[in-house]
């Protein structure tokens, strides 16, 4: 399996949107794995460090994926998927988060996994 992270502008049809707000254009819509609103704006106000954020963003994708494991395993399934979001570098951006986390899951069910994060 190959988990590939990207900012939008380059981004292609088809890729998984990840992002919250914006147009989804010919991206297919993976909103659900997007930061909750009040989680992203506390970040990008400056409540919270990033390391703070990162850790209650994982811990929304645990309860999520606790809630709806399905959505998750539909990605683990496919040969390849891209994740997209408007941060134009990864280092803070949750998609690199997203990837992490599809990456442990993949390997917990012996997937072996290509990332390529940028």
């Amino acid at each position: 399996m190959i988990i590939q992270t990207r900012c939008i502008r380059e981004a292609k049809p088809g890729d998984l949107a990840t992002y919250r707000w914006g147009s989804l254009r010919d991206f297919e819509d993976g909103r659900i794995f997007a930061p909750s609103e009040r989680l992203l704006s506390n970040y990008k106000y400056g409540s919270l460090s990033w390391e703070a954020y990162e850790r209650q963003y994982l811990a929304e994708m645990e309860a999520f994926y606790q809630k709806s494991p399905g959505c998750f395993i539909e990605l683990l399934q496919r040969d390849e998927v891209t994740l997209v979001c408007y941060e134009a570098l990864p280092d803070r951006c949750h998609r690199r988060l997203l990837a992490g986390l599809l990456a442990r899951m993949a390997k917990e069910q012996g997937i072996g996994v290509v990332l390529d994060i940028r």
